[in-house]
């Protein structure tokens, strides 16, 4: 994932570039004929020409173009009898008659041949002096901004006395010269651009960071799940495990109990016979609620419980609750007492789901309170609208960070990786479920170190 996301990042990197550079190359290139119209325009225009005097002459319209094409073609053609390569950029210099060259005199001659045409092309070179940068400048400024451009630039004005031998085959297209005899150039140079280039590609920038930061969250969505599934797995395997264990250990004392009063003559003895079922229908007692909490969990995953209502006392059932459990707590040396306050006990609730509930919240009570454990149940039954249930231990305690997740499914308190309490994590998350499903509300108060307080509150039934 994370090669992926550079690859797609270094081709956005790239495409951002080459974006880069064609815009620069836009702009070079849109700047430069803007300028070159704009010097010929503003040339045309000092020239005054009305249709009268064009047609006198036989020029066309467009008599500034006109006039620079003329000016490139005669020097290519001098440039050419003098031994210098013809270019598009050559340009005449009349100084003064050296070999190779012609006088002004006898460029005039030999344009006198052509007729008027060429002594009015002659005559354009007296009004380049009207033609000024700051007039150049501001034609420029207002054409740019018609095409939406604005960057800073210089403009350049510089009379022409090479001939274009230094670099014959390059054009200048920031460069506009204008007259005839005695040309001069104007040339403008960009300043700095990066405003303007960074507009330009900005929605590609935009788009390619929303492209980036989409593959990264699907990604990390992708990325989540995963380690997810993975947690599930590991929480299906450690369920797996644990069940096999608890199914295991039921299975094997009823079988050594039965084996013992089968092989061993325990028949004739009614108390030890006594003794051996006794412990034999206690296993098959903790068998049935194991079996019970695996096949809650289909309930779970369809969210659907059928809740039958009846009327319970809840001071009674809590008191049959801890009187079946009395074995365990007695082996665990455990101290249990059961305070009741109020008249009035009875709700109206499933008698089989509240029992399920206040033997998960005790056996929890037991197994994470270890020896000598003291356990306290508590009735309020004082609010005329709501029975309050509290379970408190002296255990060990949750961590602040976990208490929101206790009633979570499959949630178990992390321990350095290390369960010696066996669980299947689906406790807490029962009790949450049918509490809720009784309209009714639990919450959780604890300390490490210091014990555990599950309050739970039910509404009071007064038919």
């Amino acid at each position: 994932m994370v090669a992926a996301i550079v690859l797609i990042a270094a081709f956005q990197v790239y495409w951002i570039l080459l974006k880069i550079d064609e815009e620069k190359r836009i702009l070079r290139f849109r700047t430069n004929m803007i300028f070159r119209e704009s010097v010929f325009d503003l040339q045309s225009a000092k020239l005054k020409l009305d249709s009268t005097t064009r047609l006198r002459y036989g020029l066309p319209p467009d008599i500034a173009r006109f006039t620079e094409m003329v000016r490139k073609r005669m020097s290519d053609s001098v440039n050419s009898v003098s031994g210098v390569p013809p270019t598009r950029n050559s340009i005449i210099t009349v100084e003064r008659p050296v070999e190779g060259q012609m006088s002004d005199s006898l460029l005039r001659k030999s344009f006198r041949a052509g007729g008027r045409f060429f002594e009015f092309l002659i005559g354009i070179d007296s009004l380049q002096d009207s033609l000024r940068v700051y007039d150049i400048r501001e034609a420029y400024t207002r054409n740019l901004k018609k095409e939406d451009i604005e960057v800073p630039f210089s403009i350049l004005r510089k009379e022409e006395t090479d001939t274009g031998q230094a670099n014959p085959t390059r054009m200048e297209w920031n460069k506009a010269t204008i007259g005839f005899t005695h040309p001069i150039s104007y040339q403008v140079q960009l300043g700095n651009t990066s405003k303007y280039i960074f507009d330009k590609v900005l929605p590609q920038i935009i788009f390619s960071i929303f492209l980036i930061g989409l593959t990264i969250t699907a990604f990390s969505v992708l990325y989540r799940n995963l380690r997810g599934q993975r947690r599930l797995t590991e929480i299906k395997n450690d369920f797996i495990s644990n069940v096999t264990h608890e199914l295991k250990t039921p299975i094997s004392t009823v079988s050594v109990a039965i084996e013992a009063i089968k092989n061993f003559n325990v028949i004739q003895q009614p108390e030890r016979t006594k003794e051996y079922l006794d412990i034999a229908g206690a296993e098959l007692n903790r068998l049935s609620l194991l079996v019970d909490r695996v096949l809650k969990l289909t309930m779970f995953e369809k969210q659907q419980t059928e809740l039958k209502y009846d009327q319970v006392d809840i001071k009674q059932l809590a008191n049959e609750v801890i009187i079946s459990m009395g074995l365990q707590f007695d082996k665990a040396h455990a101290k249990t007492t059961l305070n009741c306050f109020g008249d009035h006990f009875v709700i109206m609730a499933d008698q089989m789901h509240i029992t399920s509930v206040l033997y998960n919240l005790l056996d929890n009570a037991l197994k994470y309170s270890g020896d000598n454990a003291r356990i306290d149940v508590n009735i309020d039954a004082n609010d005329k609208d709501w029975m309050t249930i509290t379970v408190k231990d002296n255990g060990i305690g949750i961590p602040p960070e976990f208490k929101a997740k206790i009633f979570d499914k499959f949630f178990r308190v992390p321990n350095d990786n290390k369960h010696n309490i066996k669980g299947y994590g689906l406790g807490l998350s029962y009790v949450a479920h049918i509490i809720n499903q009784h309209h009714g509300d639990i919450l959780v108060n604890s300390e490490p170190g210091k014990g555990t307080e599950f309050v739970i509150k039910l509404p009071i039934d007064h038919e």
